[in-house]
Formats: C-alpha cells, sequence, structure tokens
C-alpha cells in the first residue's frame, strides 16, 4: 500500500470492458484517487466485500461499443438507475451498466460538481503484463479504505493492509488525495463552475 500523497501506479492509457465486452472504455490518464467502499450498499451492489472505485473527470473517460457507436453517441446507449448509498443523499447514485449484460461500468452522484465525475469499476479495468506478471485491473490499488473504521460495516475477517488509510465514513478529501489530483479536481471544478455561469 502506497502512502496516500502518491498517485495510484498504472500504465496510461488504460483499457477496460463489461462482462460481454459490448463495452469498451479507455482512460486517458490516471485516476483522481481510488478508494475502497466498504458501506453496506457497496456489498449489496456489487455482492462482494466492498467495492474498488477509480474517480475520473469525465473527458478522461472514452466510450466505443461492438456496433462502433463511440463518446456521447455510444453513452447514450447505457442504462442508468438511481439506487440508494451511503453518500449519495435523497436522489441516489447512477449506476450507468452495459445494455446487454448489465455490468455496472461506473456510477456518479447527483446534485453536485462530484456528481459530475466517473466512480469506475475497477473490477472492469483491463489487466496488464508486466513481464510475465499478470496485472489485474491496470494494478491499481486503493489510496484509503472509506466507510471501514472499526465502527463501520466492514467485514471482520478483512484486515486493511498496514499503513493503509482508514475512515468511518468518506473522509475530507484533503487527508488522501495526492497532491496532483487535488490540483486537477480544483480545475475540473472550475471548469464547470464557469461553464454553468455562462448558461
Amino acid at each position: 500500500m502506497g502512502s496516500p500523497n502518491e498517485s495510484p501506479t498504472s500504465e496510461s492509457p488504460l483499457t477496460g470492458r463489461c462482462a460481454c465486452s459490448h463495452v469498451r472504455y479507455t482512460l486517458s490518464s490516471s485516476p483522481l484517487i481510488v478508494h475502497a467502499c466498504h458501506c453496506t450498499y457497496c456489498q449489496r451492489e456489487t455482492g462482494t466485500s466492498f467495492a474498488l472505485n477509480a474517480l475520473y473527470e469525465p473527458d478522461r473517460v472514452h466510450t466505443t461499443l461492438s456496433t462502433g457507436e463511440s463518446g456521447e453517441e455510444a453513452e447514450a446507449r447505457l442504462l442508468r438507475k438511481g439506487i440508494p448509498t451511503a453518500t449519495s443523499g435523497p436522489e441516489g447514485q447512477v449506476m450507468v451498466r452495459c445494455p446487454e449484460c448489465f455490468t455496472v461500468l461506473w456510477s456518479h452522484y447527483s446534485g453536485t460538481t462530484r456528481s459530475l465525475l466517473k466512480i469506475i469499476r475497477v473490477g472492469t479495468i483491463d489487466g496488464l503484463v508486466d513481464g510475465e506478471k499478470f496485472v489485474p485491473s491496470g494494478g491499481l490499488r486503493p489510496h484509503a479504505h472509506i466507510f471501514a473504521g472499526d465502527g463501520s460495516r466492514r467485514h471482520r475477517w478483512f484486515d486493511i493492509p498496514e499503513g493503509g488509510v482508514v475512515f468511518e465514513e468518506y473522509g475530507p478529501m484533503e487527508e488522501y488525495w495526492p497532491k496532483e489530483s487535488l490540483e486537477r479536481y480544483t480545475a475540473f471544478s472550475d471548469r464547470v463552475s464557469s461553464q454553468e455561469e455562462q448558461k
């Protein structure tokens, strides 16, 4: 586990896909942040003990379909459904799925600047070959474990790696986001604010 101030290690660009490969995507940079969310909503939605999520600005995710459609045209074909989550408020978090196999590729929050970020499901990112060794999901690892403290719903058999950053809930960005990611997020927020003012 790296320091919370390090960027995730991975080759760029990374690629990913749904289970049936109808939807593919390319990530043009490293993520803003990667976190493992241990909330019961994520456990239920994924059918696992936690969700591993990588946050990206939307212009760094390029989508293509097996039909040849790409970009906004491809994204318009994806299925969207809001479901409740621990951090999303009453509107729910919107899950974005392949229309063929229903794999959740990413999600996004509702109602804030952060709602425009794509929360990529790390398990949908393609693996890499490093020498003779296979590295799953682009080698991404979490900066922090959220909803994972002693008073949380984290499974007790799962031990946080030594030195791992742990929060009872979401955790302040300034405490675990890399400096470069905070700068990217600020620039993204400024762009969004500027676009909203021009409307």
